[in-house]
């Protein structure tokens, strides 16, 4: 496999953006099957852009809206970013779900997934997934379900974001374009992966409480007490409901037990929302009953040295690979971060754009949640996790 990398920064005359692209992509370059990723800023009219690059590209894509992009030359934000994988000895399916708007729709995701599945002429090595930001739907069960259904195939990707505003993330394949549906790719055949996830927290506050009462993304009591009394005890205790983006700086990590066999993992859950009522809070991302909370503090100097971490270990982990090439490497990261490093938006392109291995390319966004595999804290094993205020990166 090889890839190929193109980008524009036109976002107003989307017809001449297209053809910028088109012009970058070398079709004599092409083998027997051919995808892409595209990734553009919220302010794009994605319905006309994906109508233009359809009728420039005969390989099918797909990918989503951001705040900020990443690629190989580095951070750019109001840009268009388009990433071809090409090969002779890999299969590409790509597929979109029907419309979810509740949580009783999620049968979609393994409707879709055993659809693309099935096309593929071997078992898929990798799952990529990109969805909206949902209100009333965790973004959670995207990730266990294509888990539990793969039989445990690496699932990377995230969801969409558009600048804090939550109602107009959007996801497409091709030119169809949604605000409530999850784009799917799977890769079959000689593909390898390898994953690394930086969650920036080194100013943990070592306050423990063990979740004893939760369900999906809402925690009700902590130590057999109310939720809400660990945000008073921490002083971020909040008159607001939605806080989201009060509270980008103080995300909580969460000790997750696998039961099949006794692991852990740790991930970051970011608070959403504070119900005063009940006394509960909500997380982006599930935190289950059993659990430990622990709130931990980021800063921009954290997210500074974790990025040059994250590129360190997957630069090492492609170095050491003697019998397979790489060239991609893609990226996810959590848009609080983007918020975090404040003016020097290309802090986290400049970890690795002068660095990067000869035919290799990069491709990220940043989102407003992370799905990658994370390594059980007891075997190494993977187990695919969706995480907040982390760095997750893929190379393949």
């Amino acid at each position: 496999m090889k890839s190929l990398q193109a980008f524009t920064e036109e976002i107003d005359f989307l017809d001449d953006a297209a053809e910028e692209l088109s012009s970058q992509i070398d079709r004599n370059q092409l083998l027997k099957n051919t995808c892409a990723f595209i990734f553009c800023g919220h302010e794009v009219n994605v319905d006309e852009l994906t109508e233009n690059l359809k009728n420039k590209f005969d390989f099918p894509f797909f990918g989503c809206t951001g705040i900020g992009m990443l690629s190989s030359n580095g951070f750019s934000q109001e840009t268009i970013t388009m990433l071809v994988l090409t090969a002779d000895d890999c299969e590409f399916e790509l597929g979109m779900t029907d419309e979810i708007n509740t949580p009783d729709d999620l049968y979609k995701i393994k409707d879709k997934y055993n659809e693309i599945s099935s096309k593929l002429s071997e078992k898929e090595k990798i799952i990529f997934a990109y969805s909206p930001w949902w209100e009333n739907v965790s973004n959670d069960n995207v990730v266990k379900i294509l888990d539990e259904i793969s039989g445990g195939v690496p699932v990377f990707g995230g969801i969409a974001s558009d600048g804090w505003t939550f109602d107009n993330t959007r996801v497409f394949l091709n030119d169809t374009v949604s605000t409530n549906r999850v784009a799917l790719m799977m890769i079959s055949g000689n593909v390898r992966s390898v994953f690394t996830i930086e969650h920036s927290t080194t100013g943990l506050t070592n306050s423990h409480k063990v979740v004893t009462k939760s369900e999906g993304p809402t925690v009700y009591t902590l130590n057999n007490e109310p939720a809400t009394e660990y945000l008073e005890e921490m002083g971020i205790i909040s008159e607001k409901t939605n806080v989201l983006t009060d509270y980008l700086a103080n995300p909580f990590i969460s000790t997750i037990t696998k039961t099949e066999d006794n692991d852990e993992i740790d991930v970051i859950r970011a608070l959403v929302t504070i119900d005063h009522e009940n006394k509960s809070c909500s997380f982006i991302g599930n935190v289950e009953e059993g659990s430990e909370l622990n709130m931990v503090l980021i800063s921009r100097k954290d997210i500074e040295g974790s990025v040059k971490k994250a590129f360190d270990d997957i630069f090492d982990m492609i170095e050491k690979t003697q019998d397979y090439k790489f060239s991609t490497i893609l990226c996810s990261s959590c848009g609080a971060r983007y918020s975090l490093i404040v003016s020097d938006k290309n802090t986290e392109g400049k970890a690795y754009a002068d660095r990067l291995p000869e035919g290799v390319n990069v491709q990220g966004f940043y989102t407003y949640g992370e799905f990658c595999p994370a390594k059980g804290k007891k075997s190494g094993k993977l187990y695919n996790v969706i995480s907040n205020e982390s760095l997750c990166i893929v190379a393949f």
